[in-house]
């Protein structure tokens, strides 16, 4: 049997302590969020997370994170933080998807599904068409937020998704240093992601939870086929 170390990523990240600190820990991405729908994240605007990335060593990957769809958004976004990977967290159209790829060769487009019941399923598979990968996340009624929520899902819709589609899977929603090993070992994805689960209640980032989660989801290998 083939085991393989699950990639992590730490969402939310606004400043350049943060962010190495995540890169001390061993994380693999850092997830910028800009453009959200009530506005930038804790400040940081593309200009602000330029100028993190280009304090970050080699060999860790900075992701856009946005609800922005259209091309001509996400484009410039791209261009000033100096990203080739976007986690879109909104639907959009296969047109501006394919305009996102040709203003920039090897553009790298992760498509979020919250996975809210069995219609996920269908969602994830036609997602999956046009996407590198996707992450699984949490859709929250009572706010309306589609990721962030600190919430989990049914990790068991997760576990058939990963098995329907050809792309890479991250997980996402509610996962924590306390749940992360179990949900790898339940869905088993490509990668995971944390946000809210690695923050302090007054939304900053908690240098030891991010050392504990990316400890732990590094330390559950995923079994794969040769």
């Amino acid at each position: 049997m083939i085991l393989r170390r699950p990639r992590v990523q730490i969402a939310g990240i606004s400043t350049l302590d943060d962010a190495l600190a995540c890169e001390r820990a061993g994380a693999d991405a850092i997830g910028f969020t800009i453009g959200l729908p009530t506005g930038p994240h804790n400040g940081l605007d593309e200009a602000g997370a330029a100028a993190i990335i280009r304090r970050l060593p080699p060999f860790i990957t900075p992701v856009l994170i946005t609800y922005r769809v259209t091309a001509a958004e996400v484009v410039p976004m791209c261009r000033a933080m100096g990203v080739s990977q976007v986690q879109l967290h909104a639907p959009a159209a296969p047109a501006e998807l394919e305009q996102m790829r040709a203003a920039i060769p090897g553009l790298k487009l992760i498509l979020a599904v919250n996975v809210t019941g069995p219609e996920a399923l269908d969602l994830a598979r036609e997602r999956a068409a046009r996407a590198d990968a996707l992450i699984l996340d949490t859709y929250d009624p009572a706010t309306g937020r589609h990721g962030a929520t600190g919430k989990t899902h049914d990790w068991s819709l997760s576990a058939r998704i990963v098995e329907a589609v050809g792309v890479p899977v991250i997980l996402a929603g509610g996962l924590t240093p306390a749940n992360v090993a179990a949900a790898i070992r339940r869905v088993r994805p490509w990668g995971v992601d944390v946000h809210t689960g690695v923050e302090r209640p007054d939304g900053t980032t908690d240098h030891d939870l991010v050392r504990a989660f990316v400890a732990i989801a590094h330390a559950t290998p995923v079994p794969v086929q040769p």
